[in-house]
């Protein structure tokens, strides 16, 4: 029985640990990401990225939590493409190319430090992100 409780209090700790860990990178995202999204700098940014974006069959506005998985993780991206309404297909795109191509200054100076080739490290992720997105927009059309 002590065991038991042992565990449930080593495993509450770490999951406090985790949750704060999580919330530094998501609270500061999702608010820079609010304050983006109701300032000047929004219609620019969709009149750039909206014509890629719409290869994935994304609104303009996904050019944002796209950004912000590329350079930070998942989290990140999560708790920006929250501020933003998407269907459950632009969801899923979205969530598929951010899986393929997310943390890369990070992953790419892993990648040097290991000696591997970074530029084609990065390359082969985004080729690989961009051959999902569409594979994704377009089954997603279909079954979402």
């Amino acid at each position: 029985m002590q065991l038991l409780i042992t565990a449930i209090k080593g495993g509450f700790i770490k999951a406090l640990k985790t949750a704060f860990t999580l919330m530094k990178v998501v609270l500061p995202v999702y608010c820079c990401v609010i304050l983006l999204k109701y300032s000047p700098l929004m219609p620019f940014l969709n009149g750039l990225f909206g014509p890629m974006m719409a290869l994935f069959k994304l609104p303009a506005d996904a050019a944002i939590p796209f950004i912000t998985g590329v350079f930070t993780d998942e989290y990140g991206a999560i708790a920006a493409a929250k501020t933003f309404d998407f269907t459950a297909a632009q969801l899923t795109t979205l969530a598929m190319m951010n899986l393929m191509f997310h943390s890369i200054p990070v992953e790419a100076a892993l990648c040097y430090k290991i000696g591997l080739p970074a530029g084609r490290f990065a390359a082969y992720r985004s080729i690989a992100a961009v051959c999902i997105g569409i594979l994704v927009a377009w089954v997603g059309g279909i079954v979402l």
